[in-house]
């Protein structure tokens, strides 16, 4: 099961890293760069992006390696997608947040159970 777990969240986070980093085509369902509150801002929405999936393939690693520790970058990098979905949201982002929410409680029951 962690296997399963773990590899969940790493793919998790190559998926976040990937809808940011992608370059934008005029027939997406949505522009993953252009946010509510700040405008187009690629740069922010890739930085922000990167940085969450680079938390998220460490804490896949740490809970394939029943490691305590992923949960510190679980819920860092869960909060930061949290964050990074709100900012930028559209209807199509809904599941990914559930996802980095998900996340985020599971590492906050582990720091618990610590």
């Amino acid at each position: 099961m962690r296997w399963i777990a773990g590899a969940f969240i790493v793919a998790h986070g190559l998926v976040t890293a990937g809808i940011w980093s992608a370059p934008a085509k005029a027939d997406a369902p949505f522009q993953a760069t252009h946010s509510w509150l700040l405008g187009d801002t690629r740069g922010l929405a890739t930085a922000v992006a990167i940085a969450a999936a680079f938390g998220f393939v460490l804490a896949g690693i740490g809970a394939v390696g029943h490691q305590t520790w992923w949960a510190g970058f679980g819920i860092g990098a869960g909060a930061l997608a949290v964050l990074l979905m709100v900012v930028y949201f559209n209807p199509w982002l809904i599941v990914g947040i559930a996802i980095s929410a998900g996340i985020v409680i599971a590492g906050m029951q582990t720091l618990q159970e610590a």
